[in-house]
């Protein structure tokens, strides 16, 4: 018996120096999933629970691999000393569950990952390839596994394919990316700096000034982003719109009517356009020429970030923030590369043919793929952008292994379209103009056409044409003009932003990364700042832009944050120094807010006023559609705490009318009135779910849809309600 436990602990050790022990980090648990999966050489990758989270086992040319999963970041910062004050300068790195309230989920994968890595040989680090990943990766090395970072390795891909995941396996590298790894600490550490110590100064300047507590949050470049915004919103409403005049022109030809442009796009006075309606009506103009121009249109470039964002919110009206979580999905379901990427470059590597050969087998995208495969050169059209760490945003050729959500679908297409099109020709249009003639005044008549589609047969409906047919004419033809009127237009003011058109903004201005820039969009909006989803300036919005500007216009600075962007930038190519940068970074901040210090009454009085007026904007509905002179506004009750719409009368005595509301989910009213009952239109946010409905919602006609939906929320909530009751017995 004694020979046998001792021939199986020899074989047991002889296993043991023949398979090294790898840790392999990953960053979500659909990545871990996929990597055991692609490098399990016998098909047996299995999932291992253990109490609240799990782990992936594989066979890797002879190594066991161990694949743990982070969710996102496991570790956070801190400040060191106590109290919710400022200034705090002082930081460290803390487990997540221990500063976060919601984050507990994290504390069983955290001592899970502990607990293997005891027993690891080797150390592989998975996280996706940027500035965050990287960061993840060498915070779990150094705090969770405890050991020396540099004995970590670094896979870099940019995808979840199984040949992607195998090639950076094979060529893994030796060490992690240290100034990735800085720079990242550093964006960070400078982050919290200034978000957690100009959030604490705004809301305590109001507390001390006022006793009113309501926490007013600014940050790095979410200051300089509220100062575009409000800059933007002062221009629009200084804006004085000047009258002018055009003519609208119809003319008939053989029988059929079209509409003419006059040569002159404005006209100045009123007293001009009636004389010229008065001379022109019911003349006869003659076609003295038509003239043609044929261009070409080359292929747009493949999609970086900032791109696909673009495109899908003018198509789809996609939120920056919602398009790169959706392609985040795509990505972790190895569908597309990695999103975050700055490249419009295809790479050379890629097997261009056994890309489109794996589009082609779904469906709708056979024909597509079909006329290309024929030819015989494949060459993609490359964009100027690139990125050190990714290529552009491309199709993998996996097929969807599942139903994809509607945005899902349209994102994924838009995608796969792009890259189709990178492949066309150029798209040859055509140019036409007639020249009309009458009593000396032009008039223009044009048309577009599309002579070869090109490349926008591939991008399908993403790629807008705006064809317009020319009538058949021939110079010295007559056209009656039948319809002369004179329309008073005004000039207009500048556009507010959307989305799509800050986030460009912010781009060119080199203000965030390309992966915080659509969550900094979001977070003026969910603080606040401007109403509902418009970028127009709030109550809370303006005091704080015109307090900041007139008393520490450091915090509105893009000059300030745009020279810290470059020294972070400098970090990342191996030329500054973290220890440089945080430093300067702290004497900054800390004259700062010396400054507001000393103005901190003048400054929370200003703010507070904002305040109160914005509590008044978001109470407040709009006319009480019953008595002649109260306003809706939102009512809490003393006793039950629940919200409900009532009239400002009530207290008079004067009108008791009151409509319910749901509970849950921030109000917003909308300058609309329902079209089945004539009552006010407003709009309840809830998380990332919206829906819109009106005061009259429980009694309205045309609103049963959306009492059906609430009972089905309400369902839901107590059937779940229900299901953690009877876990805990």
């Amino acid at each position: 018996m004694l020979k046998t436990r001792e021939y199986r602990r020899q074989q047991e050790n002889q296993r043991r120096i023949e398979l090294s022990r790898v840790l392999v980090i990953s960053e979500k648990p659909n990545a871990a999933k996929r990597i055991a999966e692609a490098l399990d050489d016998h098909s047996g990758s299995h999932e291992v629970k253990s109490g609240k989270a799990s782990y992936y086992e594989c066979k890797c040319r002879g190594d066991s691999l161990t694949v743990v999963y982070a969710l996102g970041h496991l570790y956070e910062l801190r400040q060191t000393e106590r109290g919710w004050t400022y200034p705090r300068l002082d930081t460290e790195w803390a487990p997540k569950y221990e500063v976060e309230r919601n984050a507990g989920n994290t504390k069983p994968v955290i001592e899970l990952i502990r607990r293997l890595s005891v027993d690891a040989d080797k150390f592989v680090v998975a996280t996706d390839y940027d500035i965050e990943g990287s960061l993840i990766g060498y915070l779990i090395v150094k705090h969770v596994c405890g050991i020396d970072p540099s004995r970590a390795q670094r896979m870099a891909f940019s995808s979840l394919t199984k040949p992607e995941l195998q090639r950076a396996y094979e060529t893994l590298m030796p060490t992690l990316d240290f100034p990735m790894i800085k720079s990242g600490c550093v964006r960070h550490e400078v982050d919290w700096l200034y978000g957690i110590n100009l959030t604490r100064a705004l809301t305590l300047a109001i507390k001390n000034a006022t006793g009113l507590f309501r926490i007013v949050s600014t940050g790095r470049v979410q200051g300089p982003t509220l100062a575009f915004v409000a800059e933007r919103d002062q221009q629009i409403n200084l804006f004085v719109p000047i009258p002018f005049w055009t003519l609208s022109t119809t003319a008939v030809l053989d029988g059929q009517q079209i509409s003419l442009e006059y040569s002159k796009r404005r006209i100045e006075t009123k007293t001009q356009a009636d004389i010229l309606v008065k001379s022109l009506l019911g003349r006869t103009g003659r076609v003295s020429s038509i003239t043609s121009r044929t261009f070409s249109q080359n292929p747009p470039p493949p999609f970086n970030l900032s791109d696909l964002q673009a495109e899908a919110y003018r198509h789809f009206e996609l939120r920056p923030s919602r398009t790169l979580q959706i392609a985040q999905g795509l990505y972790l379901d190895a569908l597309i590369t990695y999103p975050r990427t700055n490249s419009q470059k295809v790479p050379s590597a890629l097997n261009i043919r056994q890309t489109l050969e794996d589009i082609g087998k779904m469906s709708k995208y056979i024909p597509l793929v079909g006329r290309l495969l024929q030819r015989k050169s494949l060459v993609p059209v490359q964009g100027e952008m690139e990125d050190p760490a990714h290529p552009a945003i491309l199709p993998t050729g996996n097929l969807p292994t599942k139903k994809l959500a509607a945005n899902e679908e349209k994102v994924y297409d838009l995608v796969v379209r792009r890259f189709l099109a990178l492949f066309g020709e150029p798209a040859v249009k055509q140019v036409v103009r007639a020249d009309i003639r009458c009593d000396g005044h032009l008039f223009y008549l044009r048309s577009l056409g599309v002579l070869e589609a090109g490349w926008t047969s591939f991008y399908g409906p993403y790629a807008i044409t705006n064809e317009k047919a020319m009538p058949p004419l021939s110079e010295g033809d007559l056209i009656d003009l039948t319809s002369v009127h004179a329309d008073e237009k005004y000039t207009p003011p500048p556009a507010r932003f959307n989305p799509s058109s800050l986030l460009k903004l912010l781009e060119k201005e080199n203000l965030g990364t390309k992966s915080t820039r659509a969550g900094i969009i979001d977070s003026i909006n969910s603080r606040g700042y401007t109403l509902g989803g418009r970028f127009e300036l709030s109550a809370l919005g303006y005091a704080a832009f015109e307090t900041l500007q007139l008393h520490v216009p450091d915090m509105l600075s893009a000059d300030m944050t745009r020279r810290l962007e470059l020294k972070m930038e400098e970090i990342q190519q191996g030329v500054g120094q973290r220890e440089s940068v945080l430093s300067d970074a702290k004497t900054e901040l800390a004259k700062l807010l010396q400054d507001f210090k000393s103005q901190e009454e003048d400054i929370g009085q200003a703010l507070a006023k904002g305040l109160r007026r914005y509590w008044r904007e978001e109470q407040e509905i709009g006319p009480c559609p019953s008595c002649a002179d109260g306003t809706l506004v939102v009512v809490y009750s003393p006793k039950t705490r629940k919200r409900f719409v009532g009239c400002s009368n009530y207290k008079r005595g004067t009108c008791n009318v009151t409509f319910p509301l749901p509970q849950k989910g921030k109000l917003m009213p909308l300058d609309r009135i329902c079209p089945h009952c004539g009552h006010r239109m407003i709009k309840i946010q809830s998380g990332k779910r919206a829906w819109e409905t009106c005061l009259n919602w429980t009694k309205c006609p045309g609103r049963q849809q959306d009492l059906e939906l609430l009972e089905k929320r309400r369902t839901d909530r107590e059937t779940k309600d229900q299901s953690y009751g009877g876990d805990e017995l």
